[in-house]
């Protein structure tokens, strides 16, 4: 045995699901007795797992996670090249869910794209069984619950990074309004100048409080938000790129697929390919 996924179930959401809500790519157990390598941007989503037998380790990049039963999980993007190392003689066996759904870049954000978690395996054991109890349901009719549960797994992840204690300074308010405005409209081509108005506050003082607040500036947030959206419409098969290009509001689809080349270094047609759903 080398790689193994016998146990591993893919889902295919609802379109309804892929657009709305929080919903599950595939769930279930890999086993691993060699390494195994991806590349980034091969599948969509995210992957959050746990080890329920053997070690190794985990590459991301030039850092390297220590992979071991406990009481740990780990939460990847999978648009980050990385590769699974059983240690020598183990049979490194996980399991896990991966997912997707509206604004996922920003849900990382508040992460800060942390990977290594310390949650009660039992919670995140009992996660995964209600969604593997879920997903078989007749298609469209687990949708809601499938989404709650897997809102409750991103509020495990923050409650362990005690991301949700904000200080009571928190986000400046035109940030906030600017943040809400964008994130309420995802599909739109937002306009810099309409967020300042809205903002109620002057430009270069908006662009001093983003930056500062958020880490980037107001152009690379909105970039990396209409990323996100393109990325999530492109992982729905029933979607013509054209359409995702007019859902989008771009005038084209030429000028849609080269704002996607540009900003990820392959066209929306290469990204559906390395995608597996």
């Amino acid at each position: 045995m080398t790689i193994s996924l016998t146990d591993l179930r893919l889902v295919e959401p609802t379109q309804r699901a892929r657009r709305l809500f929080w919903h599950v790519l595939s769930i279930g157990c890999v086993t691993r007795d060699e390494p195994e390598r991806h590349q980034g941007l091969d599948k969509a989503g995210v992957f959050a797992f746990h080890i329920l037998s053997g070690t190794g380790r985990l590459r991301i990049g030039d850092t390297e996670y220590a992979l071991q039963p406990g009481d740990r999980c780990w939460l990847l993007d999978l648009r980050l090249p990385r590769t699974y190392l059983p240690d020598p003689g183990q049979s490194l066996r996980s399991e896990g869910v991966r997912f997707s759904g509206p604004g996922l870049e920003s849900w990382l954000e508040l992460l800060q794209r942390e990977v290594v978690f310390d949650l009660i395996p039992e919670v995140f054991a009992k996660r995964l069984r209600c969604l593997t109890a879920l997903v078989p349901l007749p298609r469209g009719s687990g949708d809601w619950l499938i989404h709650t549960e897997l809102t409750n797994l991103w509020g495990d992840l923050f409650t362990s990074r005690g991301v949700l204690d904000f200080p009571e300074t928190g986000i400046p308010a035109p940030v906030a309004i600017v943040l809400e405005t964008v994130l309420a409209e995802p599909y739109r081509d937002w306009r810099v100048g309409e967020l300042v108005a809205a903002s109620g506050i002057s430009y270069s003082r908006l662009r001093e409080l983003f930056r500062a607040a958020q880490g980037q500036t107001l152009k690379e947030f909105l970039v990396a938000t209409r990323l996100e959206t393109a990325r999530r419409l492109l992982s729905d098969p029933r979607l013509q790129v054209r359409e995702v290009a007019e859902r989008m509001q771009f005038s084209s689809e030429f000028y849609f697929s080269h704002f996607f080349q540009r900003e990820t270094g392959m066209s929306p047609s290469d990204f559906r390919s390395a995608c597996r759903f």
